[in-house]
Formats: structure tokens, C-alpha cells, sequence
């Protein structure tokens, strides 16, 4: 059997951790969200890939929904479960990586322009 020790805690670890995840995903979610449904002419990914923005919505509702499933996930009380958490912790961690320093960067550069 899986054991997933390493990602279980207190039950003030598990609030915590589910709102540090959350709060990592909202911060992706709420800018790409914002710009695909403002259709502002800010482009997470190439107007090539990505001509009218559908990629970067379902990307935006995607981590909207990671951040809602990584906080109620620790903040309701349930016993632990084998693959949960730690899937959503990768997933947290590749959105993060993945998607956290491009979303950055054009933050920075839409700050800039205005």
C-alpha cells in the first residue's frame, strides 16, 4: 500500500497547506482568467497556439478549480487518502513551475504598459 505520511499532518498543517496551495493556484487562475474573459490582449500562450484565448480559459478554470479542490480538500476533515494528496500536490507544483513564471512575467509587463 501507498503510504503518503509525508504529506499528512496536524490538523493546522493540513488548513495551512490547503490555503498556501490554494493561494499558489489563485494566483495563476485570477490573471489568466481576467485576461481570457476580458479578452484583454494579453496571451498566456502564442496567438499562433492560442488565437482567440479558449486554451488560456480552460487553463484559468482549471487552477480556479485546483485551488477550490486543494483547499476544501484540507480544510474538510476526512481520513487520509493514498493518491489524493499527493496528486494534488504535483499538480499544485506543476502548475506553479509551469505556469507561475510566465504568469509573473506578464504581470510585470503589464504593469509596465500601464
Amino acid at each position: 500500500m501507498f503510504h503518503c505520511d509525508w504529506i499528512e499532518g496536524s490538523r493546522a498543517f493540513n488548513v495551512c497547506f490547503g490555503a498556501v496551495t490554494s493561494a499558489v493556484c489563485l494566483y495563476v487562475a485570477i490573471p489568466v482568467l481576467w485576461w481570457g474573459v476580458s479578452k484583454r490582449k494579453v496571451w498566456l500562450f502564442s496567438t499562433d497556439i492560442d488565437r482567440n484565448q479558449g486554451l488560456q480559459l480552460a487553463y484559468g478554470i482549471f487552477c480556479m478549480a485546483m485551488a477550490w479542490t486543494d483547499a476544501l480538500c484540507r480544510f474538510i476533515p476526512h481520513p487520509p487518502l493514498a493518491w489524493v494528496h499527493p496528486a494534488f500536490f504535483f499538480t499544485t507544483i506543476i502548475i506553479a513551475v509551469g505556469l507561475g513564471p510566465r504568469v509573473t512575467s506578464l504581470l510585470i509587463r503589464e504593469r509596465r504598459l500601464s
